[in-house]
């Protein structure tokens, strides 16, 4: 059978993991026996693309992204026409929309919409400025990104001190609630004498 020569399309590398790799090396191995089997309706055959189909679902993951899904549908196109010498074309039309269609009605799984090309760069450039020094900042005049940080953070310190009063009076209410179940005199005292209490710590603080 003639060889497919012709070059995959370039697509961008995923890191996959141990089963993702395993599932389309299961996957390519099942299509390979489907394709020797008769394309007449039989048990075995059907068997075969049930386990293909769900080897094909479990290395997309229930989340793929648009990468990784031309990612994994390369690699399985290549271990197939590599195999077996199909044209690219012929894989695309006879078997990848076969399985793709199986994929939507069995699994939910859908190819995913190609990522907005200028979505992508400001968040490469937003990236690049967050990984820059105030003193970056300064040095190229970007003036208003370091307002934009400066404001960042003041809101992050009003934050935190709200959570750290928020933590306080949780655990202040608890260490009440002991000291009024384990020394019951020396809470009512202190309940008694709050103002006074008041009052020597704001002479204290003078």
């Amino acid at each position: 059978m003639k060889q497919n020569t012709k070059p995959s399309k370039a697509v961008d590398a995923v890191e996959l993991s141990t089963a993702q790799v395993e599932y389309i090396d299961n996957a390519i191995g099942y299509e390979l026996q489907v394709i020797e089997m008769d394309n007449l309706y039989n048990q075995d055959r059907a068997s075969l693309k049930k386990l293909l189909h769900e080897n094909v679902a479990l290395a997309l993951t229930d989340k793929p992204t648009y990468t990784s899904w031309n990612y994994i549908h390369g690699l399985f196109r290549d271990g197939v026409c590599n195999a077996t010498g199909m044209e690219h074309a012929s894989f695309d039309k006879n078997i990848w929309s076969d399985i793709t269609s199986n994929l939507e009605s069995s699994y939910d799984l859908v190819k995913p919409s190609s990522p907005n090309k200028k979505s992508e760069q400001k968040s490469e450039q937003r990236q690049k400025i967050e990984a820059m020094t105030d003193a970056e900042l300064k040095a190229q005049g970007k003036i208003v990104e370091l307002a934009k940080r400066e404001e960042k953070r003041i809101k992050n310190a009003e934050k935190l001190e709200k959570q750290d009063a928020k933590n306080f009076i949780k655990d202040f209410k608890t260490s009440m609630e002991n000291l009024a179940k384990n020394e019951l005199d020396f809470a009512m005292y202190i309940d008694s004498n709050i103002n006074k209490i008041r009052e020597d710590f704001l002479a204290s603080q003078s």
